[in-house]
């Protein structure tokens, strides 16, 4: 498989807080397992990985094998495939892991995260507060709606959603009915959701990397809209977890035993509220909001498990200043 090379383009106003990186001689080499090589966090990725002097390929999932001459030399990779590609790159993770590779969030983890049901199931397991949340077990009618524990408006999630898409909120039964009735003739899993209107359709992003907090924004959904993904029009800003905010975040990533993952959390007067972890989250909105080098804490938390395993000395790594 041929390497992408990648031109790197950013805005100055997006990192007029992030230090530039010293190089480093000797590095390591990476592999991103992504489909899409000109995303933002792709080319923050090379960005921060020529800042440290380490080599960094791309890799599509769908058509790489473990084996394959773009992976040599590689010594951790990165998963940044969507849900949708989520066979084929859970499989390629796993054979890079039984070569002995390091990952940030190993193919076990993703495949949990990703799933709506054991998730939720963990969350539950390890008294994390969510939403009242309810899956239907065939086809719903009206007196299983009547049942439900929250009543309308209520939100309904495919299982299958992703930046927003595929969230919807449902004012009364009839509609509800009706979409459930749709999906169900699809095959599309989903689940229904209480809607926490206190919220006044903004939520927090805290990303967790290796059990710690290291940025978190708050985001406004734009009007009209009950969803606050940036993807969608909401609108971000740095924001300060409260101590509970931050515990909730880092036992919710524990809970799923990803190395990262950005957490959804809502904030109510009744305390934070976890929504759901992210197991490959972008991070565009949150560098332009934060200013922090999320790429470049990446990679650095990548060296500190590179090191360990490979007994080089402190210069022959990728970390920077």
């Amino acid at each position: 498989m041929a390497d992408f090379a990648i031109e790197i383009q950013f805005h100055a106003a997006h990192f007029n807080a992030i230090a530039p990186c010293a190089r480093i001689p000797n590095a390591v080499k990476l592999a991103v397992l992504s489909r899409q090589p000109a995303l933002y966090a792709n080319r923050r990725l090379q960005q921060a990985a020529a800042a440290r002097g380490a080599a960094l390929v791309i890799a599509d999932p769908l058509h790489a094998d473990a084996d394959d001459a773009c992976f040599e030399g590689v010594d951790a990779v990165i998963p940044r495939f969507t849900p949708r590609w989520q066979a084929a790159g859970g499989r390629l993770l796993a054979g890079l892991a039984a070569r002995g590779l390091v990952s940030v969030n190993g193919a076990p983890a993703l495949a949990l995260a990703r799933d709506r049901v054991r998730s939720t199931a963990r969350f539950l397991g390890a008294g994390l507060p969510i939403p009242e949340t309810r899956r239907p077990d065939g086809m719903p009618d009206a007196a299983w709606l009547a049942a439900l524990p929250f009543g309308f408006p209520m939100v309904l999630k495919r299982d299958d959603s992703a930046q927003g898409d595929g969230v919807l909120l449902l004012p009364d039964a009839a509609t509800a009915l009706a979409r459930m009735a749709e999906l169900a003739c699809k095959g599309v899993g989903f689940q229904l959701q209480e809607y926490i209107a206190e919220a006044a359709g903004s939520d927090l992003r805290l990303f967790v990397l290796g059990g710690e907090v290291i940025a978190a924004m708050r985001r406004i959904a734009a009007p009209g809209e009950f969803r606050a993904n940036v993807h969608l029009g909401a609108r971000a800003e740095a924001y300060a977890p409260s101590k509970d905010e931050t515990t909730l975040a880092i036992k919710a990533v524990a809970a799923l035993g990803l190395d990262l993952g950005g957490v959804d959390i809502l904030r109510t007067g009744h305390g934070p509220l976890l929504l759901e972890v992210n197991a490959c989250p972008g991070f565009e909105a949150l560098e332009a909001a934060t200013g922090c080098d999320i790429a470049g804490k990446l990679l650095d938390f990548l060296a500190s498990r590179i090191l360990p395993q490979n007994g080089a000395s402190d210069n022959q790594n990728i970390r920077g200043n």
